[in-house]
């Protein structure tokens, strides 16, 4: 029966090519429901063709000629001559497919594959649909198949199919130019309303601002005052501080006298029992070889020497022992201490002359000591105040009453340096900008930002030029003015730096700078403190 088919080119009579479509037709209409599926269709069309075409194809030819999704009776033949059409096509596309793929792969690239289609179609390809298939692709980019394009290949699209893509494009583009034209008068709108905002938010601004001027020169004024009198109260306080540290370094150098006294021939008695301690172990040796071949008489004798020398050799180690710890106490070795103290508990003696506590308070007043010292190296506000806690809780002034000066004076001025770097975190971009307004600034004010720059790391003919100051000044995010001062640590700075900035700021008082930009004033008192520290720094890696 398919070979029958296979020459319906022959001239049979249109009853004659009817009985035959029909006698294939039921071979193939296996559950008798006049219709064929895409999967029929395809094992018919291989009969008759060997290999037939690919499902894809059958799909399309079937969309093509037939009404529904399933092949009637009577499109049977239409689509047979059109399963052929696209079989020997491809015969020819699977050849010219092989040229472009001449390293075998299987496969050719996107621009490739674009150029056969096109070549295929000529002037009925259509961008469109191409576009549609590069953007479905499961791996973009990737080599293209054969089997993925040869559907494509086989359908040419007609000119109808072309004109009726030009005619979308078109009216999607009026579309996008008549959103575009909508969305310029809305942002045209949208830019009036704005600029009439803008326009009313500014003259309110400038009243705002003048209000707050005043109010800002008020409270700078109130603040000025406080400020001097919060400032001579410190220094009345730091004085009182300074006079009640030195009666205590007084009373503590007075106590240090006596406990000379007290322990000035400690080593001797040390040495004296510790050469006895040791004469009484020699002679302890002695006896014991003096004990063989003794008779019993001798022997006993031996004895009760043996035992009044133990108790003089036990006598002399608890006075080492006393005396070792009151050494150690006169020494103020901390190591010497701890080892004296340990003997001496372990020996279980009293503490008849309140050494060993007079030892543990000295223990106490060493670490304490040493806390401070690491504190202030450190210089760090939390941990120098715990230090002083410290020495305050465990009663330590007296003793340490130097070191408590040096850590106060110090505490000062780093809780100064603190305050100072607080004032710049709150410094207000208002203030900056007006240091930026000047076009020819006050000699003071421009000499302030030189130091400041100077610290900062820019050379001084650098800033001669006021233009580029106020570029310098207007920098923001990593490199604004007030990151960069928060961010400068004293420890970097060079000797030859901080006394440049120090001579061009030491002809003026913070009044002078205050009394002409408040702005300037901050930076003033900010440079000074970092050259201060600077030097600080300096002086205590040389001690």
């Amino acid at each position: 029966m398919t070979e029958v088919l296979r020459n319906t080119s022959q001239n049979f009579d249109g009853a004659e090519k009817k009985k035959v479509l029909e006698q294939v037709f039921a071979q193939y209409d296996a559950n008798g429901v006049e219709e064929l599926t895409p999967i029929q269709v395809q094992i018919l069309h291989g009969d008759l063709r060997m290999g037939g075409i690919s499902l894809p194809q059958v799909f399309a030819s079937v969309k093509y000629i037939c009404a529904t999704n399933n092949c009637h009776i009577s499109e049977l033949y239409d689509l047979i001559q059109e399963m052929d059409r696209r079989y020997f096509l491809i015969q020819d596309f699977r050849w010219e497919f092989s040229f472009l793929d001449r390293e075998q792969k299987q496969s050719i690239t996107v621009a490739q594959a674009k150029w056969f289609v096109q070549s295929v179609h000529g002037r009925f390809f259509s961008p469109g649909k191409w576009s549609n298939f590069v953007k479905s692709r499961a791996v973009p980019g990737s080599g293209v198949t054969f089997a993925e394009i040869e559907v494509m290949l086989c359908d040419i699209p007609s000119k109808q199919i072309l004109e009726e893509e030009e005619r979308e494009r078109e009216r999607l583009q009026k579309e996008r130019q008549k959103r575009k034209e909508q969305e310029a008068a809305a942002a045209k709108a949208e830019r009036m309303r704005r600029q009439q905002e803008r326009e009313a938010a500014k003259k309110l601004e400038e009243l705002e601002n003048k209000k707050a001027e005043e109010e800002r020169l008020r409270r700078e004024r109130e603040e000025a005052i406080r400020e001097k009198e919060n400032a001579e109260r410190k220094l009345k306080e730091d004085e009182e501080e300074r006079e009640r540290l030195k009666r205590l370094e007084e009373e503590e150098r007075r106590k240090r006298e006596a406990d000379e006294n007290l322990y000035k021939d400690a080593e001797l008695h040390k040495e004296a029992a510790e050469k006895a301690e040791k004469d009484a172990d020699n002679e302890l040796a002695k006896l014991e070889s003096e004990k063989d071949g003794a008779d019993e008489k001798k022997r006993k004798m031996i004895e009760e020497e043996e035992e009044r020398q133990r108790k003089l050799k036990k006598d002399n180690k608890n006075k080492r022992i006393r005396y070792q710890l009151k050494v150690a106490i006169k020494a103020k070795d901390k190591y010497q201490l701890e080892f004296s103290m340990t003997e001496f508990k372990n020996a279980k003696l009293s503490d008849d002359d309140m050494d060993y506590e007079k030892a543990k308070r000295l223990l106490r007043q060493l670490s304490a000591k040493e806390g401070l010292q690491k504190a202030m190296t450190k210089r760090e506000i939390e941990e120098l105040d715990r230090a002083m806690t410290f020495v305050r809780k465990h009663g330590l002034e007296v003793e340490l009453a130097s070191e408590m000066m040096d850590a106060n004076k110090l505490l000062s001025h780093l809780r100064r340096l603190e305050r100072i770097r607080h004032e710049i975190l709150e410094l207000k971009q208002s203030t900056v900008a007006e240091i930026r307004s000047y076009t020819s600034p006050p000699l003071i004010v421009h000499t302030v930002m030189t130091a400041t720059f100077l610290l900062l790391g820019h050379k001084e003919g650098e800033t001669k030029d006021w233009k580029a100051v106020q570029a310098l000044v207007g920098k923001t995010g990593k490199e604004s003015l007030k990151r960069r001062c928060l961010e400068l640590d004293a420890k970097t700075l060079a000797l030859k730096t901080a006394k440049k900035a120090r001579k061009l700021l030491e002809k003026y008082e913070l009044d002078d700078v205050r009394d002409i930009s408040a702005g300037a004033a901050t930076f003033f008192v900010w440079a000074t403190a970092m050259i201060e520290e600077a030097f600080a720094l300096l002086e205590q890696e040389s001690s």
